[in-house]
C-alpha cells in the first residue's frame, strides 16, 4: 500500500475510504465509513464489498482508471444508505487495485443529478467542458450532432479543432480578455464541422471557479444559427431590394447616396443622379395587363444590370422609374456621352415571354455638389428634369435647371411639414354642394380637404395630395377627412339643416392595409348615423387589373348601405367589360369633358354615351367641375341633373358652407316639386 493510501485511510476525513483488490474484496476501510454504516472492520476486510460490481467499474472499457456513479449500500442495522461513489483504479506493488472516495447523498440530490446529466444531453444546445486549460473533458450529443465529431474524437483536444480561419487573432485576443475580466462572453461565431463546412454559430461561454476563487473549468454552450442568418439574410434583401426585379430599391439607393455624400466630407466626391421613366409603359400596362408590364419591366432591368458598369447603381424606385448613379468627376464631364449611351440601350425591342415589346425612356439628371449635397433635393431635381422630357414627347435626357429650385424646396418642405401639419391640426374639411337641377335640391355634398398652413395660407390641393400620396400621409389624411365629415354630417342632421349624402373621397393608399373597412364601421357607429347616409368616391384606377383584391372591400361596404362613386370618369382605368362588374352606383363625369360641352360636338358625344352608359348599368350620374349656366343648361338637355362645381359655389369651409346652404333653401323653396329623403 502507498504511502498516499496509507494517510488516506488512517487520516480523519470526512469521506468513506476503501481499497478493494481487483476481484472486489475490501483490503482497508478508515474510520469515517465505519462511522457512515455501523461496520467493525473485521465485519468487513477480506469480504466482497457489498454493493459494487467490479464489472461496473470497467464498464467502460479497460482504459477507464477513474469515474463515479450512483449507488445504494446497505448499513449493519440493514438500511441503505444513498452515495456517490468515485473510483480510481492504479497498480500498487504491482497488484491491480482500486482506491473507493464514498459521500453521502440524499435521493433529491440523486434525482437532481440524473436529471443535470438528462439536460445535458437532451438539449438543444451543444455543450463543451474543458479544463482550466482549455483541454475538452467532455461534451453532449448536441456537440456531436452539430459538428459532426464524436465525444472520443475531441477528449483531450481543444475547441481549437472547429476554428474556420474566420476570426482573426485580434478578435480572439479581445476574446480571451473579455472572458477573463467579465467570466464569459456572447457572441456571434464562424465555425468549421468535421466535413469541412463553415457555419455559424451563437456562442456562450463562462468560467467556472472552485473554492479557492481559481479557473477549474470553462463551459461554451452553442447553436447552429444557419438558418436565422439564412432568414435575416433573405429579409434584409427583400427589405432593400424590389421583389420583381432584384435591384436595389428606394430605402437602399438612399442609404447608398449618403454614404456617398459622407465619403465628400473626407475628399471631393462627384456623383449625377439620372431619373429614369420608361414611355408609353402605361399603355403597355393597362392594355395588355400587368404581368405583361412585369415582363417587360424585368427586362429593361436586366439590360440596364448588363451594360452599366460595377461601380454604377441601378435602382428601380418604384413603378416604371429607374434611378441610376454615375461615380466619378470624369464621368460627370461626359454626362452627355452616357444619357445617350442608356438611350441607346432602349434602340433594340425588348424580348419576354409574352412576345417583343419597343419602348423609349426620358432622362432627368441632376448633380452633387454643384445641383445640391441634399440626397432629396437631387432626387427631386431629377425628377423634375424628367418630366421636362415627357413634356416634349420622350425619349430624350435633361439636365436640372438651377432656377427651379425654389419650386422644388416648397414641395420638400411640405413634405417635411406634413406629418406635424396633421398633428397641429392645420388641416380643415371643406364642403362643396352637389344640386339636381329638376329639383333645385341640394341632395349631396362632396367633403374636399384644404392645408390652412400658419405662414403661406391655404395650400392647394394640386399641390399636397400628390406629396401625401407619395410618402403615405394620405392615410392618416384620408381618415381624418372621414372622421370630421361624418362629425359635421351628424350635426346638420340632427339640427335639420342637411339629411342627403356625404361623399367622401377614398384614396387607393388607404385600402393598403385593408383597415379603411374597420375606420369606416367604427366612424359611423361614434357618430349614429346609418351606412346610406355617405358615399365614397374612388377613382378609376382602383379598379385597374391589378387591384382587384379591393372589390371585396367595396362590396362589403355598400352591404352597410354605403354607396360607391368613381370619380373623373372616363379619364383612367374603366372598360365596358369590367365596369359591368364593378361594384359602384355612381358615375362623375370628369371636368375636362365639361369645359367646352356647349360647342364641341366630341364632347357633346362622349357624355351622352356616358350617360346612355349609366342608364344601361343602373348608376347614377354627376357631372362636375360646372362653372356656367350653359354648360349647366346643356348637361340638362342631355338628361345629366345632378350636378357640381363653381356654378352653384365653391368649396367652403363648415360655418360658411353652413350659411350658404341656409340661404340656397331659402330661396329655393318654392321651387321643390317633391322632397327626397335620405334618412
Amino acid at each position: 500500500m502507498t504511502f498516499l493510501i496509507k494517510e488516506l485511510i488512517q487520516e480523519d476525513v470526512c469521506t468513506g475510504v476503501l481499497v478493494l483488490n481487483i476481484d472486489g474484496v475490501l483490503v482497508d476501510v478508515n474510520d469515517h465509513y465505519l462511522e457512515m454504516t455501523g461496520f467493525e472492520e473485521k465485519d468487513l476486510l477480506d469480504k466482497v464489498f457489498d454493493g459494487f460490481t467490479i464489472n461496473k467499474i470497467f464498464s467502460k472499457g479497460n482504459n477507464s482508471t477513474f469515474g463515479h456513479y450512483h449507488s445504494k449500500i446497505m448499513r449493519k442495522d440493514g438500511s441503505h444508505l444513498s452515495v456517490r461513489i468515485y473510483f480510481f483504479c492504479q497498480p500498487i506493488e504491482s497488484t491491480e487495485q482500486v482506491m473507493l472516495f464514498i459521500e453521502e447523498i440524499n435521493d433529491v440530490d440523486i434525482a437532481t443529478d440524473s436529471m443535470i446529466k438528462q439536460i445535458f444531453n437532451q438539449t438543444n444546445e451543444a455543450i463543451i467542458v474543458t479544463d482550466n486549460q482549455g483541454f475538452i473533458q467532455t461534451v453532449n450529443k448536441s456537440f456531436s450532432n452539430i459538428t459532426g465529431y464524436s465525444e472520443k474524437e475531441v477528449i483531450g483536444k481543444t475547441p481549437a479543432i472547429l476554428n474556420s480561419g474566420r476570426q482573426d487573432k485580434y478578435f480572439y485576443k479581445q476574446f480571451w480578455r473579455e472572458i477573463i475580466d467579465k467570466g464569459s462572453w456572447q457572441g456571434e461565431i464562424w465555425n468549421k464541422r468535421k466535413n469541412g463546412e463553415i457555419y455559424p454559430e451563437w456562442l456562450n461561454i463562462s468560467s467556472i471557479r472552485n473554492e479557492d476563487g481559481q479557473i477549474s473549468n470553462y463551459i461554451c454552450q452553442f447553436t447552429d444559427i444557419t438558418n436565422r442568418k439564412n432568414s435575416e439574410e433573405e429579409l434584409h434583401f427583400h427589405a432593400y431590394h424590389d421583389s420583381l426585379t432584384s435591384l436595389p430599391n428606394r430605402h437602399l439607393l438612399f442609404e447608398k447616396l449618403r454614404h456617398l455624400c459622407v465619403l465628400h466630407q473626407e475628399s471631393p466626391t462627384y456623383f449625377a443622379v439620372l431619373f429614369c421613366d420608361l414611355d408609353r409603359f402605361k399603355v403597355i400596362n393597362d392594355s395588355l395587363g400587368h404581368d405583361v408590364g412585369d415582363e417587360l419591366l424585368i427586362s429593361v432591368a436586366t439590360r440596364f444590370k448588363a451594360k452599366l458598369r460595377d461601380n454604377d447603381i441601378i435602382a428601380r424606385s418604384g413603378g416604371d422609374e429607374f434611378i441610376v448613379v454615375i461615380e466619378g468627376e470624369k464621368a460627370l464631364k461626359n454626362l452627355d456621352k452616357i444619357c445617350l449611351q442608356i438611350l441607346s440601350l432602349f434602340d433594340e425591342p425588348f424580348q419576354t415571354k409574352y412576345g417583343e415589346f419597343k419602348t423609349s425612356i426620358s432622362i432627368g439628371v441632376s448633380q452633387f455638389p454643384s445641383d445640391s449635397m441634399d440626397v432629396r433635393e437631387l432626387i427631386s431635381f431629377a425628377d423634375v428634369a424628367m418630366f421636362k422630357v415627357k413634356e416634349t414627347g420622350g425619349n430624350h435626357y435633361s439636365f436640372f435647371d438651377f432656377k427651379e429650385k425654389m419650386f422644388i424646396k416648397q414641395r420638400l418642405e411640405l413634405e417635411s411639414e406634413i406629418y406635424q401639419a396633421i398633428e397641429s391640426q392645420q388641416f380643415e374639411v371643406w364642403y362643396q354642394p352637389q344640386i339636381n337641377t329638376r329639383t333645385q335640391e341640394v341632395y349631396g355634398i362632396e367633403c374636399l380637404i384644404r392645408w390652412n398652413h400658419p405662414e403661406q395660407g391655404i395650400i392647394s390641393p394640386d399641390l399636397f395630395i400628390p406629396i401625401a400620396e407619395a410618402n403615405g400621409s394620405i392615410k392618416k389624411l384620408g381618415y381624418f377627412v372621414l372622421k370630421t365629415a361624418c362629425h359635421q354630417l351628424r350635426q346638420w342632421r340632427v339640427s335639420n339643416i342637411f339629411t342627403g349624402v356625404m361623399a367622401i373621397n377614398v384614396s387607393l393608399r388607404q385600402f393598403e392595409r385593408n383597415d379603411l373597412l374597420g375606420q369606416v364601421k367604427t366612424t359611423l357607429a361614434e357618430e349614429m348615423i346609418p351606412g346610406n347616409a355617405i358615399e365614397l368616391e374612388v377613382t378609376e384606377s382602383l379598379f385597374s387589373e391589378g387591384n382587384n383584391y379591393h372589390t371585396p372591400i367595396l362590396s362589403a361596404m355598400r352591404k352597410l348601405g354605403i354607396t360607391v362613386a368613381i370619380d373623373d370618369f372616363g379619364t383612367g382605368y374603366s372598360s365596358l367589360q369590367r365596369l359591368k362588374n364593378l361594384p359602384i352606383d355612381n358615375l362623375k363625369i370628369d371636368k375636362c369633358f365639361i369645359d367646352n360641352i356647349e360647342f364641341c360636338l366630341e364632347d357633346v358625344a362622349i357624355v351622352t354615351s356616358i350617360i346612355l352608359l349609366s342608364k344601361t348599368f343602373k348608376v347614377d350620374l354627376i357631372a362636375e367641375g360646372i362653372e356656367t349656366q350653359e354648360q349647366a343648361d346643356k348637361l340638362s338637355e342631355l338628361g345629366c341633373y345632378n350636378q357640381q362645381g363653381y356654378l352653384y359655389s365653391k368649396p367652403l369651409n363648415a360655418h360658411d358652407f353652413e350659411r350658404w346652404l341656409i340661404d340656397f333653401k331659402s330661396q329655393h323653396k318654392n321651387d321643390f316639386k317633391k322632397e327626397i329623403s335620405y334618412t
